[in-house]
């Protein structure tokens, strides 16, 4: 099957994590036929049929009518991601927020 998959410079920690995680379930050499950067390009070039994709369960809500979302129970992939903010920000609200994800 064609794949839609994301560039490399986008993330590539997580870019190499997917292609290990489909490698472990047998796909090792995805058959990648475009690259878009973002989950919009991805679900209009599936809209197009130019292949499936990869995305997050959140773009549930943002499929177009005739794509189907197929949750993938067994890969166990987690997106990583990390928390940012301004650094004289002394909010009492953002401390207590940054020693619940450091905790």
């Amino acid at each position: 099957m064609p794949f839609i998959w994301f560039p490399r410079w986008v993330n590539p920690g997580f870019h190499d994590h997917m292609l290990q995680a489909c490698a472990r379930g047998g796909l090792t050499a995805p058959r990648i036929v475009q690259e878009a950067p973002d989950c919009d390009t991805h679900l209009g070039l599936v809209q197009c049929r130019i292949g499936l994709a990869w995305l997050n369960e959140s773009t549930r809500w943002q499929c177009p009518r005739g794509i189907a979302l197929l949750p993938v129970v067994d890969m166990n992939v987690r997106l990583p991601f990390g928390l940012i903010w301004e650094k004289d920000n002394e909010s009492p609200l953002l401390q207590e927020l940054l020693a619940q994800v450091q905790g």
